[in-house]
């Protein structure tokens, strides 16, 4: 298996950079097979396939039972990232710089571990982790250096995010209406928080930007069961020192689509080995 960049990928990046239509990002090594181009990491089994770019951007796929996507737009994207909270309460998000990436591992598309490194706007430095091993999918990673955003509090995340997974949501008629929230009956999103209380929501709960009802204390175990996804139900689990957060930028409900943040607790995990794991049954 060639490992090294694609050809094609290679002679696009420099023909932008050559007339200036584009920067000239350092990105992560990227695999030369299909249908994983432009990928570092890569896996794939009966029930889903995970790959992270060499942007160092990730993405789920759950498959159906031939084997193929559900549905493209089905697809759950995960995200590593660095928030500053100003002191009037409002999170910033930091953009990953890609001309920072850097990594000692090669690109693969087997079961096993890589690691990263970059930045953010603002200078701040982080890392990130991903492994595959046994069809489970864990990452994790903490912030190294503050750079020039040394004023207000940062912290280090992964989000996972869950799209509407009804793209047609019956409004008026009533037996539409009624035939949809039959569709809902065995939808479900299952949580236990931290010390140990279990949370059950539907597919018609709401998730909003602050949901304490929902996050309590922090959630360690996350299981989601969608009817759009054909039996695959989503498991999540924070290792200690880290927590589960469920939030939506406005409320809506969860057959709506709604994300999965993840936060490590740096001050009880300064070396940053908790984790998100993450698995499709």
């Amino acid at each position: 298996m060639n490992l090294k960049p694609s050809r094609v990928g290679v002679w696009v990046f420099m023909m932008a950079c050559g007339f200036g239509l584009a920067p000239c990002p350092a990105a992560l090594p990227e695999l030369n097979v299909t249908p994983w181009f432009g990928h570092f990491l890569a896996f794939s089994n009966k029930k889903f396939t995970f790959g992270l770019t060499s942007l160092a951007e990730g993405k789920l796929t759950p498959l159906g039972r031939a084997g193929k996507p559900l549905n493209y737009q089905l697809l759950l994207p995960l995200a590593f990232f660095v928030e500053e909270v100003q002191p009037n309460g409002r999170v910033v998000t930091k953009k990953i710089l890609p001309a920072s990436l850097t990594t000692g591992d090669p690109a693969t598309a087997k079961p096993g571990k890589v690691s990263f490194r970059g930045k953010v706007t603002g200078g701040a430095s982080f890392e990130g982790h991903v492994e595959v091993d046994h069809g489970v999918v864990t990452v994790g990673g903490r912030i190294l250096e503050r750079g020039t955003l040394t004023k207000n509090p940062l912290r280090f995340g992964i989000q996972v995010s869950f799209p509407n997974a009804y793209r047609s949501v019956p409004q008026r008629d009533k037996r539409e209406v009624k035939a949809f929230e039959a569709l809902l009956k065995n939808d479900r999103v299952s949580l236990v928080w931290s010390d140990g209380k279990r949370v059950n929501l539907t597919g018609l709960g709401k998730i909003a930007p602050d949901s304490a009802a929902i996050n309590g204390p922090g959630i360690t175990e996350l299981k989601v069961v969608l009817s759009a996804y054909q039996g695959k139900v989503f498991e999540f689990g924070a290792t200690p020192n880290s927590r589960i957060d469920l939030w939506n930028r406005l409320e809506q409900a969860v057959h709506a689509g709604f994300v999965v943040k993840w936060y490590p607790d740096p001050a009880r995990d300064p070396e940053g080995k908790a984790r998100l794991r993450m698995e499709v049954q």
